[in-house]
């Protein structure tokens, strides 16, 4: 069991951070021991222990049909599916989902990831946007994929002109993204993401 006092230190540290997660990894980092992007997925997974601490809860919960193309509780990054194991928000302004429990020190998740400007307390169409962007308006939102295996990191483009569905029940966030463009951050390939993130 992760101790409270340690808990509560790594969410501090997540939350001053989120916005500049590149520089709190390589700051984390040990010289010749990780790669920023192995480091990225340890921090990840503290992240979700942290949160299994909290809460072992799973969802049941299943959507309304959205789109027959749309996962209705997961994600698909080119032709891989992927169905959402946990999920949780976190930071004021980040919603993620994970395909699995992370164990051992070297865990295998993926994870697909909503990034808002502020946590949505009422539904809406939130228009996906390039990410990382400068700053979000409130009506915008960008979605990710990072992919454990490969260390591989899609973020969208904002090329689309296309809107996600954001619906609450009961204070649970629900979020339905078509189908977008995302790029990886290193190198020129690109993959369509689709998806919905439903919060447990």
């Amino acid at each position: 069991m992760i101790k409270k006092a340690a808990r509560a230190a790594f969410f501090m540290r997540y939350n001053a951070h989120q916005n500049t997660a590149n520089a709190v990894w390589r700051t984390l980092a040990m010289p010749g021991t990780f790669t920023e992007k192995k480091m990225k997925h340890i921090l990840l997974s503290i992240a979700v222990l942290s949160l299994l601490a909290a809460s072992c809860k799973k969802s049941s919960s299943t959507s309304t049909t959205p789109s027959s193309s749309v996962p209705s509780n997961g994600w698909k990054l080119g032709t891989v599916s992927y169905s959402t194991v946990l999920s949780a928000r976190s930071g004021g302004n980040l919603l993620s989902a994970f395909d699995a429990v992370p164990s051992g020190s070297n865990p295998s998740v993926n994870t697909f990831i909503v990034y808002f400007s502020a946590l949505p307390t009422t539904g809406g169409t939130f228009h996906i946007v390039h990410y990382p962007a400068a700053s979000l308006a409130s009506n915008e939102i960008g979605v990710a994929a990072a992919i454990y295996a490969t260390s591989a990191d899609y973020l969208s483009t904002g090329s689309d002109g296309i809107d996600a569905t954001v619906t609450i029940t009961a204070g649970k966030i629900k979020v339905v993204v078509p189908t977008v463009w995302v790029k990886k951050t290193s190198g020129t390939d690109s993959l369509q993401l689709t998806g919905t993130l439903i919060e447990q």
